[in-house]
């Protein structure tokens, strides 16, 4: 079973664990000779911190008299590269990692994060690191994977596919050992093998757009272009997220006491429906920095996908007030507003919106709603062939602007307008063959109807 959350502590005694592989005692002695120099002054390294949040101040000052204290304790030295690391000042955070290394050298922790990060700047050296780490505990799937990939990055495919395959099995749920292997095949010219392993991931991670986008590679790859094409229309809708169920860069990364971290939080949170936490961090950057509009945007997300119509509404003015270009605000804020009845707010807002982004079909469609509602036929026509020119491609929108000019057609129907009307059902049913909805039928019926 993966352990999680207990990789601060040392390994267990020697007369438990199994006999060491070849690797494994290549991985221990490069932790010997990595533990073997002898520490220089270990002077603290403390970052530049202006502009930074007094809460992320006080937080570094505390962990820095506290290290000063004990400055032989790796833990020390640990606890202050989180706090380093989870407000980017990654410098110095390897330096404090390297210290808390040195100095505990039997908690695996330490290498860990240290490889994490310095394999963001260079895979090859990270690749020692991850087999220090995991020469202590080998059976964490999170840091296999991230271990795969770095072989991965550097060409060792045939160690990083050994690497996959031990993380899926230690935690089949992880959506990122299945992707590797899957991306591995299909490199290696096995797409049926990529579309498995790349499915799963999918299924285990349906939020990640990568994931999304190599398995439609693969289905292309293997003839089937069509099922490659709609995987990959799909993917266009979904958020550059890429969540990792990783309990030990998480504990870094919620150390952060930002504003932006706040936000990052609460958007991982969304993700995976937590919405009441997703609002406990917003609420939370907010105190800390209400100055930021992309906190109360994201806040009236939230709210609004909670139910507090009220409360969203509220917080998407907030937002508007302070950045009123910022995107999405204004659209969201003429939905919220066309919702509660407050039209003419609405109407102001959607054009506001139109001004900012004028292919948005999405307020096209709410202007020509409000301006029907007010009776204003020649605004209402005029719009809903904006909306036809710009051929909508997200499905719900053209469906909306479909139903649309279709009850603009019946309307004209009944005023006695049917060459006006039959303009409306030919734009509609134009929409509907395109989009082969099966809507399409029905439209060519009425309007050979009207044409009569």
């Amino acid at each position: 079973m993966n352990r999680k959350l207990s990789r601060g502590s040392s390994v267990g005694a020697p007369a438990f664990r199994p006999a060491l592989a070849r690797s494994d005692i290549a991985a221990a002695i490069f932790l010997v000779l990595l533990t073997a120099t002898t520490l220089p002054a270990q002077q603290i390294p403390t970052p530049r911190l202006d502009g930074a949040e007094p809460a992320v101040s006080q937080r570094l000052a505390s962990l820095q008299a506290d290290l000063r204290a004990n400055s032989g304790n790796g833990d020390a030295w640990g606890r202050y590269g989180m706090a380093l690391e989870a407000h980017t000042f990654t410098d110095e955070a390897i330096v404090a990692y390297r210290h808390a290394h040195q100095l505990s050298p039997r908690t695996f922790r330490w290498p860990y994060l240290l490889a994490a990060l310095i394999d963001e700047r260079s895979a090859a050296d990270g690749v020692p690191l991850y087999r220090a780490a995991l020469a202590l505990d080998p059976d964490y799937a999170p840091a296999r994977v991230r271990f795969a990939e770095a072989l991965e990055r550097t060409g060792q495919f045939d160690a990083a596919e050994r690497e996959y395959a031990q993380a899926a099995r230690l935690d089949p749920a992880n959506a990122h050992a299945h992707a590797g292997r899957g991306r591995l095949a299909l490199a290696a010219g096995d797409p049926d093998a990529a579309i498995r392993h790349l499915s799963r991931a999918r299924e285990l991670a349906a939020e990640n757009r990568s994931f999304a986008v190599t398995l439609a590679q693969a289905y292309a790859r293997a003839g089937d272009r069509e099922r490659g094409q709609q995987i990959a229309a799909a993917a266009r809708s979904l958020g550059r997220i890429n969540y990792r169920d990783d309990p030990i860069r998480s504990s870094v990364h919620d150390l952060a006491l930002d504003a932006r971290s706040y936000l990052r939080r609460a958007n991982a949170h969304r993700v995976h429906g937590e919405l009441d936490l997703a609002r406990r961090e917003l609420r939370a950057g907010i105190d800390v920095d209400a100055s930021r509009p992309e906190l109360h945007f994201a806040l009236a997300e939230v709210l609004a996908a909670s139910g507090d119509a009220a409360g969203s509404l509220a917080a998407a003015r907030r937002a508007y007030e302070l950045h009123a270009g910022l995107e999405g605000v204004a659209p969201f804020l003429a939905r919220a507003l066309f919702q509660t009845g407050d039209l003419s707010g609405a109407l102001a807002m959607a054009e506001e919106a139109l001004r900012l982004d004028a292919a948005d079909v999405s307020m096209m469609l709410l202007v020509a709603l409000v301006s029907a509602e007010r009776g204003d036929v020649v605004r209402t026509v005029e719009i809903l062939d904006r909306a036809h020119q710009a051929r909508p491609r997200d499905p719900l929108t053209r469906d909306g602007l479909i139903q649309l000019l279709t009850n603009v057609g019946e309307a004209m129907v009944s005023s006695g307008l049917p060459d006006a009307a039959a303009e409306q059902f030919e734009k509609a049913l134009d929409l509907a063959e395109e989009a082969e909805s099966p809507e399409a039928a029905g439209l060519r019926r009425r309007l050979a109807q009207v044409r009569r």
